[in-house]
């Protein structure tokens, strides 16, 4: 099989621990995008959290984000596919978050939307390591709920920040009570993930396969955490980064070094461009 895609996920996978690139995994994604293959970033980020980190690859065409709820054309700078989350679901959830502390993260139409009062308290959600670009690239608003009923428009995604992991299973379980109808996924230290039900990473890849008229065992998925395995089962080979879960390594084909290591360089010389990798 000729892999034509690699696509990585980018917190713990792409990124080292410092939410930065190892200026090898930087080098080994221009020499295969250079090579003729794709390279895509496959995150659960937004794209407005994306627009950044996607400046140093000019040379990319494709990101599938937003945890497959939005996938994009980076060269016509348009969506190749956005899956909303309808009103009803996103009423559902706030009913569970209620006065409860937790904080509401709206990935719409590609924003990062988020409540201004909450916004400065990143690691009281366990989130610190994202104060920065937080501040940097969301947009307040006085009430996430309000504002949505308010403008409408398209919700791809909704995180739930918790204090603990024990508050996060809290809201798990109450969403299942009202028998939520979606993708809910558990990420970072506290968070959990929703999404449209049907909506995932390989949903969003297979979307991209469908623009690119190829086939999902022409990809290449490499990943660390649980929203990375429905895609890493889709894929033709399932990449795990030496840092990943064991539920991550348990659906994977190979084991690769970690985040802080070049893993994902690691990934590309070996089994994209079948080349020589040296650690």
């Amino acid at each position: 099989m000729e892999y034509r895609v690699i696509a990585l996920d980018m917190d713990g996978t792409a990124l080292n621990d410092e939410k930065k690139f190892d200026e090898r995994t930087k080098l080994a994604i221009h020499e295969a995008l250079a090579a003729g293959k794709e390279v895509v970033f496959c995150s659960g980020r937004s794209y407005a959290e994306m627009e950044e980190p996607l400046k140093e690859f000019p040379d990319m065409n494709y990101l599938c984000g937003e945890s497959g709820g939005l996938v994009f054309d980076l060269k016509k700078r348009e969506p190749i596919a956005m899956i909303s989350m309808p009103q009803d679901m996103i009423d559902i959830i706030e009913e569970v978050v209620g006065e409860r502390d937790i904080m509401a993260h709206f990935f719409k139409e590609g924003k990062a939307v988020v409540n201004e009062d909450q916004l400065s308290r990143m690691a009281h959600y366990q989130m610190g390591v994202y104060q920065e670009s937080f501040l940097r690239l969301c947009t307040p608003v006085e009430q996430v709920f309000d504002y949505q009923r308010k403008v409408g428009g398209s919700v791809e995604k909704l995180n739930l920040y918790h204090t603990s992991t024990e508050e996060r299973e809290k809201s798990l379980e109450l969403l299942r009570q009202r028998n939520l109808q979606a993708n809910m996924t558990y990420s970072e230290i506290a968070s959990l993930e929703c999404t449209a039900l049907g909506v995932d990473k390989a949903a969003g890849l297979q979307a991209l396969c469908e623009k690119l008229q190829i086939s999902m065992e022409q990809v290449i998925m490499v990943g660390d955490a649980d929203n990375d395995c429905p895609a890493l089962k889709a894929a033709g080979l399932a990449v795990a980064m030496g840092n990943a879960n064991s539920n991550v390594k348990a659906v994977s084909d190979v084991v690769v070094a970690d985040n802080n290591h070049n893993g994902c360089g690691e990934a590309i010389y070996r089994f994209l461009l079948g080349r020589e990798w040296k650690a």
